[in-house]
């Protein structure tokens, strides 16, 4: 799949998300750092730039994505998520 591919599939499915869980009052920590990786890839992708070192952080999956979404309906963004750092690692543009 290609970055581009991958970026959309992930907006798609966190907004499924956030529309099937509309009600919930409480912020959501976990996704709210997946869109921020998300829109910093757009970002990059539409700028033509790599991800600033101090962006970089946003890419770094937590127990708490793990916690929030494994075993649920929406345990394929945590895949997604994993998968745009490896994307974005593999074409040099995390700079360290």
């Amino acid at each position: 799949m290609t970055l581009a591919a991958l970026t959309d599939k992930l907006r798609k499915r966190i907004t499924e998300y956030r529309h099937d869980n509309r009600m919930e009052s409480k912020i959501n920590s976990p996704l709210n750092t997946i869109e921020i990786a998300l829109a910093l890839t757009e970002f990059a992708l539409d700028k033509g730039r790599p991800i600033a070192v101090e962006e970089e952080h946003w890419f770094n999956e937590s127990w708490n994505i793990i916690h929030k979404l494994e075993g649920t309906d929406w345990d394929d963004i945590i895949d997604l998520y994993r998968n745009l750092a490896y994307k974005l690692s593999e074409r040099n543009w995390f700079r360290k």
